[in-house]
């Protein structure tokens, strides 16, 4: 895919920065205004974000360029679809810069830590335009999904956030990185080794499913009704690109077809998650304890409530959801993968 007509000279572009993100201070926030002047938006929540998108997609865009981790992009997209939705325009091109402590998407467009470069590049028409499948979920849509273990895990980070910033002056000095440690060592932990985690049911609902194995199809296919895992939620998760946060490379069979989405279930302990750690890095983590599976929409039933986020957004607590596959979004690749 190419840029527009005119790309280079009169984009219609704006970056969307999370102004709450760590790196976004000081000296980055003016070399970013400088990079695409008069284009640089630093908002500083949630609402603040939809105002502004809102106001420029009305004006008419090519490309946004969305600043700050996974969360702040999956939200950036769905603010952006909102937005077209409500002033009858087509959505324009997607460009990542790195900002965020999960940075998968950004992995996956080849988005580096020089945050001003790589925004200079997507001004001047640098990079590959590519359309990406996404996961609908919840009215959200976002390159992964999760249920177990990594939901959990930004819940109790959320829950170790809240208490740091009761304390007078540990917000200045407790990063995400701290917080994170914390709430691994202190809640998730100890709560996979002692607590008990729901059972799920995961259901075929569209296209026969398609059976996968280290080696490739293994031949089997699920059609629509038929069950494709039940077991402890430790990991339950789909995704339309590799990567699963902090360069984790958990979904080797993501992009094998655009119409499918890869389903990863599984149970494993917490001595096999650890030991294999190094090969999930790698994208050659398979056990007998883990499935997968290509589909293009499942359901997911819990006998009790659980957390689950959408592209390291966490969007609640649930006992029933569906995953299906979305309509593409177009983004613009500046680089190879890691």
């Amino acid at each position: 895919m190419t840029p527009p007509d005119g790309y280079g000279g009169g984009v219609r572009a704006v970056a969307i920065v999370n102004g709450n993100a760590r790196r976004a201070g000081g000296g980055v926030r003016r070399q970013l205004e400088d990079a695409l002047p008069g284009g640089v938006r630093f908002t500083t929540s949630l609402e603040h974000a939809r105002e502004v998108i809102r106001q420029d997609i009305a004006r008419g865009l090519d490309l946004v360029v969305l600043a700050g981790g996974d969360g702040t992009v999956v939200m950036g997209l769905a603010l952006v679809a909102e937005a077209c939705r409500g002033a009858g325009r087509p959505e324009p091109a997607i460009g990542i810069l790195r900002l965020g402590s999960g940075n998968a998407i950004a992995d996956t467009v080849g988005a580096s830590r020089d945050v001003v470069g790589d925004l200079k590049r997507l001004v001047r028409g640098d990079g590959v335009w590519r359309t990406i499948p996404l996961i609908e979920v919840l009215g959200v849509r976002a390159p992964f999904v999760g249920l177990g273990v990594d939901a959990q895990l930004l819940e109790d980070q959320r829950a170790v956030g809240r208490l740091v910033d009761r304390v007078p002056g540990a917000r200045r000095f407790v990063g995400g990185a701290a917080r994170y440690a914390m709430s691994v060592a202190l809640r998730s932990v100890p709560r996979f080794v002692v607590g008990r985690r729901p059972t799920a049911v995961v259901t075929n609902l569209g296209a026969p499913a398609i059976e996968m194995a280290a080696a490739g199809p293994t031949g089997r296919e699920r059609a629509a009704g038929e069950l494709l895992w039940r077991g402890a939620c430790t990991l339950v998760a789909g995704a339309t690109i590799p990567f699963f946060g902090f360069g984790l490379r958990m979904f080797a069979f993501a992009e094998a077809r655009r119409d499918r989405f890869h389903l990863r279930c599984g149970d494993p302990g917490l001595a096999e998650i650890v030991w294999n750690t190094p090969a999930a890095f790698r994208g050659a983590y398979f056990s007998d304890r883990v499935r997968d599976f290509l589909c293009d929409r499942v359901a997911i039933e819990l006998d009790a409530e659980a957390p689950i986020e959408a592209g390291g957004e966490l969007l609640g607590r649930c006992r029933r959801v569906e995953l299906g596959l979305a309509p593409p979004v177009t983004i613009v690749a500046l680089g190879p993968r890691p």
